[in-house]
């Protein structure tokens, strides 16, 4: 049997990728059978002493699918990839506001609870989502950088995309829409929008929106959806407050606290824009779902998580329900 799983696994493919920062290359190796790791790589490496290779995994330059591993008798199967990286990879972030889902040589995406800010404001520098990520990395690699791509409000929650260089931050902002495949937040209203679905208009649109309206002339489908950055349609109501769901349909980030006040009603918890909910805390307004396509590997990249329950308990109050503590990070799903 032992000597069934430590046989050497055959490498079907061998693809060496540009890292941004870094010098050297990454290397992926794709198993054509199954086996186990250590057997695997130095198969694999043949220009690596078996010592060099124990250091390597021993130090995090390993990564088996993506995940890093430091278990020489990982188990492997045909079609796994198995990747040498250029710098050692970074243990998991443990901190009480911020969820690492996904990292690999290009990206970091990541689940924000509320009461963190993504990047530094008038208010505070040093305690940001950035700033935390960036000392985190370099505790593993020195030259490490993190550049933001979307952003969420302090007092917000969900997913934050980051990328680990300058050039593919502009791209991503730029090209924003040839990626993302869907932004979905979940949010609660005081009051109910009426329309119960319809299109969330930008502020700089209102004025436009209101003279057509004088003039007698009714917005167009294709009107709305070109002027519109975001569609909404009601899940549930309560007696004072609507449980929405809302999708971005343009633009990495949008003024949806702002667009709901225009509605008459404000997201719970968003006193500057008139709710009357001042002690909850944080606004109820949620990341809930992102995909998007990789810039550079070109893979789907998907994660949801559910609608909190905090929200639902929300809608049946009116009142904040002080006696619930604010959650912590929960583990997204992704593909």
């Amino acid at each position: 049997m032992d000597q069934q799983i430590n046989k050497p696994t055959k490498t079907r493919t061998k693809q060496r990728v540009s890292v941004p920062g870094s010098r050297k290359q990454l290397l992926k190796l794709t198993v054509a059978e199954e086996g186990t790791l250590l057997p695997f790589l130095i198969a694999s490496l043949s220009d690596k002493s078996r010592t060099t290779i124990k250091q390597l995994l021993h130090d995090r330059f390993i990564s088996v699918n993506g995940e890093p591993t430091t278990q020489f008798d990982t188990p492997l199967k045909g079609g796994d990839v198995v990747s040498l990286h250029p710098n050692p990879l970074p243990s998991r972030l443990v901190h009480p506001q911020i969820d690492i889902i996904y990292q690999d040589e290009y990206l970091i995406i990541i689940r924000k609870a509320a009461g963190i800010p993504t990047v530094a404001s008038g208010e505070e520098k040093d305690k940001t989502a950035l700033r935390l990520l960036s000392e985190h990395l370099k505790t593993f690699n020195p030259q490490a950088k993190v550049y933001h791509v979307t952003r969420l409000d302090k007092d917000s929650a969900g997913f934050v995309v980051f990328t680990k260089s300058r050039e593919l931050q502009t791209r991503l902002s730029e090209e924003w829409q040839k990626y993302c495949r869907r932004q979905q937040f979940a949010v609660v209203t005081e009051r109910q929008p009426n329309p119960s679905e319809g299109v969330l208009v930008p502020a700089s649109d209102s004025k436009a929106q209101e003279e057509q309206g004088r003039r007698g002339r009714s917005r167009t489908t294709e009107d709305t959806l070109a002027a519109g950055r975001a569609s909404y349609r009601t899940l549930a109501t309560g007696e004072t407050r609507s449980l929405l769901s809302v999708d971005l349909i343009l633009g990495r980030n949008n003024r949806l606290r702002r667009q709901f006040a225009s509605l008459r009603c404000p997201i719970v918890g968003d006193w500057r824009n008139g709710s009357s909910e001042k002690e909850l805390g944080y606004v109820a307004l949620e990341g809930i779902h992102l995909s998007l396509v990789h810039p550079v590997t070109s893979e789907e990249l998907d994660f949801s998580q559910p609608i909190p329950p905090l929200f639902r308990k929300l809608l049946r109050t009116n009142t904040s329900p002080r006696s619930v503590k604010r959650a912590k990070p929960r583990q997204a799903h992704g593909k």
